[in-house]
């Protein structure tokens, strides 16, 4: 008897629950990426969702299948989601398929701030043809952090995100870091929001009360 209680209670709490849709943001096409089951849709405000550059754009082609964006839910409106962009990153595999023996990895980790004000955690890396002396490695770590730092200061934050992904930034890096030593692969492995405008945080707090006020109407 407790038990079928139990199972009731579950099934219940179940029924209680709708689906919302999760949307990218507008910079990514607002497209589908998901569903999240939730009571209340303040529980979802928060949320995070995994999806790969190939699953965002429908193309395979490329590196695309290892690069993985996170996007947070920042806004309900009815069913729909709308998340913004939270993180990027290569996946596990595909870096490790990247590592070789005899070989040097050269990482950098740096902070930029976009035109736009946006203020990010940028980690690139290297790979070289065959392993480098120390002073090579710090040469093309310069190199890296001078250029991504050179990249934001002059992008704004879509566009920024636009470049490291696809590859336009890496390709720029690896141009000039070959020249110290010759180089097998550049990629921008992550990339962090920090810090967003005071600008746009008090924009979607402002969107976000007239939404309840509406509501309450």
């Amino acid at each position: 008897m407790a038990r079928r209680k139990r199972q009731t209670r579950v099934k219940d709490k179940w029924t209680m629950k709708k689906w919302f849709t999760l949307i990218a943001p507008e910079y990514f096409g607002m497209a589908e990426v998901g569903y999240t089951p939730a009571d209340d849709e303040s529980k979802v405000v928060g949320r995070t969702v995994e999806v790969t550059l190939a699953e965002l754009t429908n193309d395979y082609s490329n590196q695309n299948p290892y690069k993985k964006l996170v996007f947070k839910v920042f806004r309900v409106a009815g069913e729909n989601a709308y998340t913004k962009f939270h993180r990027f990153e290569l996946t596990r595999d595909y870096l490790n398929s990247l590592t070789r023996r005899r070989t040097s990895k050269i990482e950098d980790i740096v902070d930029v701030q976009t035109a736009d004000g946006y203020v990010l955690r940028v980690k690139s890396v290297a790979f070289t043809v065959k392993r480098c002396q120390s002073s090579q490695k710090r040469a093309i770590r310069k190199v890296m952090n001078e250029i991504v730092k050179e990249n934001a200061k002059k992008s704004n934050f879509v566009q920024f995100l636009q470049e490291a992904i696809l590859g336009k930034i890496p390709a720029e890096i690896y141009r000039s870091a070959k020249k110290i030593y010759p180089l097998r692969r550049v990629e921008i492995r992550k990339i962090e929001v920090l810090r967003e405008p005071k600008e746009i945080v008090e924009e979607r707090a402002l969107a976000k009360a007239e939404e309840k006020v509406e509501a309450e109407a």
